[in-house]
């Protein structure tokens, strides 16, 4: 029988904060916010995946719900954030996530399908970001790219992906 990712650490939500590896080793995320529990898998509104990123300070986002999401638009994420997709399948569609001039973030087993558009990407990290961890999520079929780092962003760890079809055009 196969141990569940991060089975050493599952008896303490928190506990991966202090797990990550290379240059993004110092990303705590949401280590000391409150937990956001997300119920909904409704683009936006209560109990939304996009609700619990929009707060702010910091916080450690979970899921209570398998599905899909479709975004509309990206979802922009703050600095400080957890979003921990361990003990649920999520994954999002349509748009993905946005990094932008924001640290200490943490983003961990999440799925990404199905990017339409010019500059559509499952994970963008913007401008002077840093501290990020990016593990085990799963990026497929985006017509741009599955995760653009640009202009100045450091300090950033992208570990144990599984990628496939990426769909870029020269």
């Amino acid at each position: 029988m196969t141990s569940l990712p991060y089975a050493d650490v599952d008896s303490s939500l928190r506990a991966i904060a202090g797990k990550a590896e290379g240059f993004g080793r110092l990303a705590i995320g949401g280590l000391h916010g409150p937990l956001y529990s997300v119920t909904s898998l409704s683009d936006d509104g209560p109990g939304s995946l996009r609700e619990g990123c929009r707060r702010t300070g910091p916080g450690w986002i979970v899921f209570e719900v398998s599905g899909t999401i479709q975004l509309s638009s990206y979802l922009s994420v703050n600095s400080y954030k957890t979003i921990d997709g361990r003990g649920q399948r999520v994954k999002l569609t349509g748009k993905g996530l946005r990094l932008k001039e924001c640290e200490n973030v943490i983003v961990c087993n999440l799925e990404f399908e199905g990017g339409r558009g010019h500059d559509v990407d499952g994970i963008q990290i913007k401008p002077n970001s840093k501290h990020i961890w990016i593990d085990r999520c799963s990026f497929k079929d985006y017509d741009d790219g599955l995760i653009d780092i640009t202009r100045g962003s450091t300090d950033i760890t992208v570990s144990r992906q599984q990628i496939e079809r990426r769909q870029a055009q020269a």
